[in-house]
């Protein structure tokens, strides 16, 4: 059900419009009104301070999200005078999946002061409360996303009926229907449509229709996103059903590797089943499976561990994890450096082979170095054979 946030300065009249929208819906809908009174929140002392105030917002939007659910329509009375406190309950409605509407109480500040002065002592604001609180109020604007559908509500109005009905109706969705047409619906329930042109009820439909069309469109849920999405509770084994999920599949690119014959493995299919296929450009050893699975699961248990919801997806996500990291590494585990690529490892390339590529390698290098570095070598040589003569 969705969230009805009310806005407006000190004393005028949110309560009244709260209590309004309360009689409209509960007939059909179960309504729950969050306000600093519920609260136990004394109006002075809630405001007095920055650090209060503060606070205050604080436990009230906790008990909104507490309350919001998909069953009851939740209406906040309080002052919502900050946009950006505004947007954080837009964002709670919209991680509940519900619909949010926003109701400005547009009375004059005069009449708010006079209002409040009017009230008993033990409910009305002390003079620099309010004065700070009436001079820091930040209009509703309807342009922005978690002040639309905007509904502005002018206490003593001749639309303020009509007003409040409208925004019952975007609240939940549909135009309400009244006492009255649920009566008729009951005694005649076979009424043809003809008839029900001249019905009363049927031109307060009309109404309600005509003022959501001039206020905005009927709204819809806001859906969640995956930063206001709470992640899905998971098994406590699950991250041990993980790990022996991708074991699993590392095992079977063992097992093909020592049946097929010496040096065979490159260009091997191996099929792994519902976790895909995995072509072997090369022999994978055991040391590099094994650096890859601990790479995928501290990266699954991070930023993708809301998407590993059973083992059968995380194989198919450490297949595609492999498949990038040898891509990644140009069919060698050790990769290139410098534009290098070493040669494929067998077993006719012998340590003291790899040894002279990697000699004949720096030689090139150097041999491509510019006329200034070889000056600097060239004297650096010469220095160093003049010491060892001079017996430095």
């Amino acid at each position: 059900m969705p969230l009805i946030v009310l806005s407006g300065q000190p004393c005028s009249g949110k309560s009244t419009v709260a209590a309004k929208l309360q009689e409209l819906l509960q007939p059909s809908h179960p309504v729950c009104i969050v306000d600093e009174l519920k609260l136990h929140l004394e109006r002075n002392s809630a405001y007095q301070t920055t650090v209060q105030e503060k606070a205050t917002r604080g436990t009230l939007k906790s008990a909104v999200e507490r309350a919001i659910s998909k069953k009851t329509v939740i209406i906040l009375d309080s002052l919502n005078n900050i946009k950006g406190y505004r947007y954080e309950l837009w964002c709670v409605a919209r991680a509940a999946g519900t619909r949010y509407v926003m109701v400005h109480v547009a009375t004059p500040t005069q009449t708010c002061s006079e209002w409040n002065t009017a009230r008993p002592d033990g409910q009305r604001y002390s003079d620099a409360v309010f004065q700070d609180l009436a001079g820091r109020f930040e209009t509703p604007d309807a342009r922005n996303r978690w002040d639309a559908p905007l509904f502005t509500v002018r206490p003593g109005s001749p639309d303020e009926a009509s007003v409040l009905a409208a925004a019952a109706a975007a609240a939940i969705g549909s135009p309400l229907q009244q006492p009255q047409q649920q009566q008729q619906q009951q005694q005649q329930p076979c009424q043809g449509a003809g008839a029900a042109g001249s019905d009363p009820a049927a031109d307060v439909d009309s109404l309600q229709e005509e003022q959501l069309l001039h206020q905005g469109a009927l709204p819809g849920e806001l859906q969640p996103t995956i930063a206001t999405t709470n992640p899905a509770l998971l098994g406590t084994n699950v991250l041990h059903e993980l790990d022996r999920a991708v074991q699993d599949v590392v095992s079977r690119i063992l097992e093909v590797q020592q049946l097929a014959p010496a040096g065979g493995a490159s260009g091997c299919m191996i099929d792994l089943g519902h976790a895909g296929r995995l072509m072997l450009e090369r022999h994978l050893p055991l040391a590099e499976l094994r650096r890859h699975k601990r790479s995928f699961l501290k990266l699954a248990t991070k930023v993708t561990f809301s998407r590993l919801q059973d083992p059968a997806a995380a194989q198919r996500m450490f297949v595609d994890y492999v498949k990038q990291q040898l891509a990644a590494a140009g069919a060698d585990p050790r990769g290139s450096a410098d534009g290098y690529t070493f040669p494929p490892l067998d077993g006719a390339l012998c340590q003291q082979e790899l040894i002279s590529t990697g000699i004949n390698r720096v030689h090139s290098m150097a041999a491509a170095a510019s006329a200034e570095e070889q000056r600097v070598a060239a004297l650096v040589e010469q220095l160093l054979w003049l010491a060892h003569r001079l017996g430095v």
